[in-house]
């Protein structure tokens, strides 16, 4: 547990996960926002990045209550299978996957601080190797991804489950059919220029921890923490450059790295009187590409730390004090790379 967790708080998410940015380059396709009352759009943002997908290699993981799981696990696979897509059974798998489709269904009981209440965030991810632009390493990270906003709420029953559990999976059927329609070339065709470093293998000694933070010396930083932002902004601005980085001005532009560092606070009231749901969290953004389709790009946090709370409501000295240990934690990483 990171050393700014005090015994007023209840850790709600794990530090150094991932998280799927933005698509670039020719990935178009309508964005989705997705929650258990809206309609399903009929492609998102992120259908490119199936193309190709050899169904065959990939893990289902189910992450729901144990009395669930099986259950969950099963249906998950009939949906596939009903679309002629089978997903294999994890447990007559021969080989390892190249890729997991991982499905979190799992309400999270938070008696401590608001009896009777859960912190539910469904979700749907797909990771795969990716190859990172600016090193030429390949790490696992998140090619494609829909979820509902975190909830805190009373018990989630089966029919709400079950129905998140339908809608995450059709809409990635949705985006692999869509994607897999008409047969494409492969990446490497005349006229179109792939560096070989885009294609090393998923076995490359370069893997999981390697993102080479030692190597960064010039990002671009933006910080999401509404009226606090421009007095956050200054603290991380002189935290940054005085531990020798370079400030760019532009977001993002011909594959720079951009830090983001967010702060969002929402009031809970009567579902958790007092209190608010507080995310916070570094993320450093960069450009990466599917190592096994070279050609579709993602913006993605290739490093962060981040972590959900249930807090009173956090005043600006606490975000700023919340901040620097963020920052003291990307720092640490980059010193040691």
């Amino acid at each position: 547990m990171p050393p700014w967790y005090s015994s007023c708080c209840t850790s709600l998410a794990a530090v150094n996960t991932t998280r799927l940015v933005q698509p670039i380059g020719w990935l178009f396709a309508l964005s989705l926002a997705f929650t258990s009352t809206t309609s399903i759009a009929a492609t998102t943002a992120y259908m490119s990045s199936t193309e190709e997908l050899d169904l065959r290699q990939v893990q289902l993981i189910v992450i729901a209550p144990d009395k669930l799981k099986a259950a969950l696990h099963h249906r998950a696979l009939t949906l596939f299978a009903e679309a002629g897509l089978p997903i294999p059974d994890s447990d007559s798998s021969q080989r390892p996957p190249s890729a997991i489709l991982t499905l979190t269904l799992d309400p999270r009981p938070i008696d401590d601080l608001c009896p009777g209440k859960v912190l539910y965030a469904p979700s749907l991810a797909l990771t795969e190797p990716v190859t990172v632009l600016r090193t030429g390493s390949t790490i696992r990270d998140t090619t494609w991804l829909i979820e509902s906003d975190k909830e805190v709420r009373g018990p989630v029953d089966n029919e709400r489950i079950i129905t998140d559990l339908d809608g995450f999976i059709r809409q990635f059927i949705t985006d692999y059919t869509t994607a897999n329609r008409q047969p494409h070339e492969r990446p490497i065709t005349p006229g179109v220029n792939v560096d070989p470093q885009f294609l090393l293998t998923p076995g490359s000694p370069q893997q999981q921890t390697d993102r080479d933070l030692g190597k960064v010396r010039v990002l671009s930083l933006s910080i999401l923490a509404g009226r606090w932002s421009s007095a956050l902004r200054t603290n991380a601005v002189r935290q940054l450059t005085e531990a020798g980085l370079q400030l760019a001005p532009n977001t993002g532009e011909n594959g720079a790295i951009s830090m983001s560092i967010e702060f969002t606070q929402r009031a809970l009231n009567d579902r958790c009187p007092g209190n608010v749901l507080y995310e916070q969290g570094v993320y450093l953004v960069e450009q990466v590409r599917v190592t096994r389709r070279p050609l579709v790009s993602l913006w993605s946090d290739t490093w962060l730390q981040e972590s959900v709370r249930i807090v009173p409501p956090r005043s600006r000295r606490e975000l700023e004090a919340d901040q620097r240990l963020l920052l003291q934690e990307f720092l640490l990483s980059h010193a040691t790379k």
